[in-house]
């Protein structure tokens, strides 16, 4: 028997979202002989619930929310789980505010949209990225335009949406506070005056930044990108670069992937994101499991 969980956070990104549990009960009921919702009360109970489903055996896991609620339910996925042990496909319903690793599947934005066009063969596996043992989904982030995403209060994120970390975004612009990093890509290190940086786990995310890079959500590689100077100049001379996807001709930035990576902060702290929410502290450790998970994707999908 084809089982489905479904995790609803009614306070990822807009309130109100519980009111559609039964629709989308009733519409996955077309493909699954049994959909079982939760309305989840916490960040612990969503990976809690998700852990649950892979120790039942269920089918699939639907996760209505953003980047941080699909994050902690990959993590209760993989909570506990053997390395060749068959997990539930992850299926994304976006409910958060940004919903980046949604868009990176190509599903739509609006969960009627995303329900309307589900179609349970298009799935794909795709690589996990984890920090210091933790699994991502999305990005791990650190430097002082990132913090912007994590100090969203959750009031303008559900009165503003995205607006609210645009806005966030720009407050910061020309903030070009620096720490001293040491990245390490495959036992190879350099040290580096950094700004900001990133650590993709949606790899097909960084071919909007460059053309080099060629990635794919299972090519079994982390890619970083690296900010060093984020003053006004210094952004500005980044649009063209930009506009080619050829980022990494800039001097304020770096481009470098590998199977294994490790950033260290030499002076001071600095706390990292990890898919929007508050993440480690430096130094990081960031290490791949290839194709770990499946993923069902959407129509708008360029993977």
């Amino acid at each position: 028997m084809k089982d489905a969980v479904v995790i609803v956070n009614p306070h990822s990104g807009k309130e109100g979202q519980s009111e559609l549990v039964n629709a989308i009960s009733t519409h996955l009921r077309q493909f699954f002989d049994k959909v079982v919702p939760y309305v989840s009360k916490d960040a612990k109970d969503v990976s809690d619930i998700a852990r649950a489903a892979r120790e039942e055996g269920s089918t699939a896991v639907f996760v209505v929310g953003g980047d941080g609620t699909v994050s902690r339910a990959v993590r209760g996925l993989l909570d506990g789980a053997q390395d060749d042990e068959d997990l539930p496909i992850l299926g994304i319903l976006p409910g958060g505010t940004g919903n980046g690793f949604a868009r990176v599947l190509g599903i739509p934005s609006a969960i009627p949209e995303a329900l309307g066009e589900f179609n349970p063969t298009r799935k794909r596996r795709i690589d996990i990225v984890f920090a210091n043992g933790t699994p991502y989904i999305y990005t791990l982030t650190g430097g002082s335009l990132p913090e912007g995403i994590r100090e969203v209060p959750s009031e303008d994120k559900t009165r503003l949406g995205f607006f609210a970390y645009v806005a966030s975004e720009l407050q910061r612009i020309g903030d070009n506070e620096q720490h001293r990093l040491r990245i390490s890509v495959d036992g190879k290190s350099r040290e580096e005056q950094v700004n900001s940086f990133v650590a993709f786990s949606s790899n097909a995310l960084v071919n909007l930044f460059t053309d080099q890079a060629d990635a794919a959500i299972d090519d079994g590689l982390i890619h970083l990108l690296v900010l060093k100077d984020a003053s006004l100049p210094a952004l500005l001379s980044l649009a063209p670069d930009a506009l080619r996807a050829s980022i990494e001709d800039n001097d304020h930035t770096l481009y470098m992937h590998g199977t294994s990576m490790r950033i260290e902060c030499l002076e001071g702290n600095l706390r990292c994101g990890m898919d929007g929410d508050d993440g480690p502290c430096l130094p990081v450790s960031l290490t791949i499991k290839p194709q770990r998970v499946s993923a069902f994707y959407g129509s708008q999908s360029t993977m």
